[in-house]
């Protein structure tokens, strides 16, 4: 059976188990917070972030998340008494909140609104908690602003992961990067060991952009380097001589991706400034790949147009110009000194502080405003 027949047939299992799942029986007090993350195939990886920030505000935190297989470990590095984690079909904490709404609950951080929206229409969320109390807080997350906008509907107190810069609008910034304990190591002195996160497939140009890389690597000589790759994909579109540089990963749950970004000693962001579809990621949205860039302490590398809007610089990333010059890139990268890799680490520490610091107070304006 290949790869592909066997998730669907998975998926289809799944989402009939959906509706036969045991119930839901979350732990509420007055002091509770829900975090739930309605999609059953991504994002959850802002979850632990969010559920942290809500701690540190004083919060009981209850979690919602699918039970898909690649939701296993998401809190393997994370553990606090006041956290209870669910896992469960989504249709399970669908009928749940459509009975008991929030309960005595403070109120619900949902953490991708548009998997429970319709037509961008966010008061439609609000039918799941008709018994909602005024002083109960319902906040939504949105990963890109751009539909939303585009009708009209975006509002200040919808938060995003970073700012947005389109059509005028604003949002409140909740960037969160935090995934438990993570090691922070020393970078290698042998092969230096990249990771990408995102498939690799021919028809993809960032594929072609780093294919490109390597072999321009290849040529002069460089071979102490391995780069692997979370995600789906193959290395059809990859010449055989440069095959050895790739280890395809597939698609992992969070306990082996943990794993295997603190394996890592660089991140290829692969974001390309020659593609109309990234500008996404300036305007209206961003990418779960800085989250990890922030969480682990692991300098990236990355072209300038988009190293800048993150606060990435040449102090805490490597950081390139153009498509061209991603091989002279990861050729610095592959001979940075170790001290030079440290003190990059220590920067991203303090970046992600930064944002810390200022999402942590966000979020405070929308849980205690009345």
């Amino acid at each position: 059976m290949n790869s592909r027949l066997a998730a669907a047939i998975s998926r289809v299992k799944y989402a009939i188990g959906a509706w036969f799942a045991e119930p839901v029986a979350p732990k509420v007090t007055a002091n509770t917070f829900f975090v739930w993350e309605p999609c059953s195939h991504s994002h959850t990886e802002v979850v632990p972030g969010y559920a942290k920030y809500l701690l540190e505000l004083g919060f009981d935190v209850t979690v919602c998340i699918s039970n898909d297989p690649e939701n296993t470990g998401l809190f393997s590095r994370f553990s606090d008494p006041r956290i209870d984690v669910l896992r469960r079909p989504q249709g399970a904490f669908i009928r749940y909140f459509r009975k008991h709404g929030l309960s005595n609950a403070r109120g619900i951080l949902i953490t991708t609104a548009r998997k429970i929206g319709h037509k961008d229409d966010y008061e439609s969320e609000s039918s799941l908690f008709a018994q909602r109390l005024a002083t109960q807080k319902l906040l939504l997350v949105e990963h890109d602003v751009k539909r939303t906008a585009d009708a009209g509907r975006m509002r200040r107190e919808l938060i995003t992961l970073a700012p947005v810069h389109y059509a005028g609008v604003e949002s409140t910034v909740v960037n969160p990067h935090f995934f438990g304990d993570v090691t922070v190591r020393a970078k290698h002195d042998d092969v230096v060991r990249f990771v990408a996160v995102g498939a690799l497939r021919a028809k993809r140009r960032n594929t072609t952009m780093l294919v490109q890389a390597v072999a321009r690597l290849h040529e002069q000589g460089q071979r102490n380097f391995r780069i692997a790759i979370v995600g789906r994909g193959n290395l059809k579109a990859v010449p055989e001589a440069l095959r050895p540089y790739f280890e395809l990963r597939g698609r992992l749950n969070f306990t082996e991706l943990y794993r295997e970004i603190e394996a890592a000693d660089f991140i290829l962001a692969l974001l390309d400034p020659e593609n109309v579809q990234h500008e996404r990621y300036l305007t209206t949205g961003t990418s779960g790949t800085f989250q990890l860039i922030f969480g682990f302490s692991k300098p990236c590398l990355i072209a300038r147009k988009f190293a800048t809007a993150y606060g990435l610089d040449d102090a805490n990333s490597v950081v390139y110009a153009d498509n061209a010059a991603l091989a002279a890139g990861m050729s610095q990268a592959v001979a940075m000194s170790t001290t030079g890799y440290a003190s990059r680490q220590q920067a991203l520490q303090r970046l992600a502080a930064s944002i810390h610091a200022q999402s942590l107070a966000n979020l405070r304006k929308l849980t205690h405003d009345h």
